[in-house]
């Protein structure tokens, strides 16, 4: 996507995998200085460990606690986040206005931190469920203090989250569940309605368990796509200072993404 958008503008970059294990981010981050490297992405499980090796954070993201785009200006790192941005130009795209709704958000890791501080900008009446609770409540309190809106954490068991489903206008899996095939959000399809919204941010696969029972009970549905599209574009203008070419982009993420499902 990154790659399509480079050669779209004729600019001289490349953007390049480099996996990071564990223990050693500190590491990769000296050497991606010491290679000069313009900027880059960081994504699970480092979102929020990068927040130690910048220099400089916006002052959105700093609040978040979560970085997934990291600019390199002279000798300085200064970090940001686009998941956020990217998941409300997502419901945009799809012409759904979050603001002031009520919002199942599943999930408390760096991405759901940073789409639930989006959606309590708007007003939204947020319910945060995660496997980890702990997790759960620390997002809410801090959502709480910072906006003063109605938001609660519950338990990631099929009894609470029935009641929250039933009363969401929007369904929102910001966590990595599904992403295996497997282990999907404990929530029965039979609770989906068509008047919801069902937004999962997981891309492999493209239609996970969730999406398609939403489809089924016809309710309006986002892609993780959607969201990845949208979040890169922001990181390519802040690497480049240029406005970003979101068709190509888009058409290289979907073609890539077509690709993949069938080699499977």
């Amino acid at each position: 996507m990154q790659n399509a958008a480079f050669r779209s503008l004729g600019l001289n970059a490349v953007y390049l995998v480099f996996p990071v294990r564990d223990g050693e981010l500190g590491q990769a981050v000296q050497g991606l200085k010491a290679l000069n490297v313009r900027g880059f992405n960081v994504t699970t499980p480092h979102k929020m460990g990068m927040l130690r090796y910048l220099d400089e954070v916006e002052t959105k993201s700093a609040e978040i606690g979560s970085i997934n785009t990291v600019k390199r200006e002279a000798a300085l790192l200064r970090g940001f986040n686009t998941d956020g941005v990217g998941a409300l130009r997502a419901m945009e795209e799809a012409r759904v206005r979050p603001d002031e709704r009520s919002v199942l958000l599943l999930g408390a890791g760096g991405a759901a931190r940073a789409i639930a501080y989006t959606l309590a900008r708007r007003g939204c009446l947020l319910n945060v469920a995660n496997r980890s609770v702990s997790n759960a409540k620390r997002l809410v309190k801090s959502l709480n203090e910072r906006f003063g809106v109605k938001t609660k954490s519950l338990p990631l068991s099929k009894k609470a989250l029935k009641v929250c489903v039933n009363r969401a206008e929007i369904i929102l899996n910001a966590s990595s569940m599904g992403m295996d095939g497997k282990h999907n959000p404990p929530i029965d399809k039979k609770w989906i309605r068509n008047d919801q919204c069902v937004f999962d941010i997981v891309y492999r696969p493209l239609r996970t368990k969730l999406l398609r029972d939403a489809t089924a009970a016809e309710a309006r549905t986002i892609t993780g796509l959607d969201m990845l599209v949208n979040q890169g574009a922001s990181s390519f203008s802040i690497w480049t200072g240029k406005r970003p070419p979101l068709r190509e982009m888009r058409r290289a993420i979907f073609k890539l993404s077509k690709r993949n499902v069938a080699s499977r």
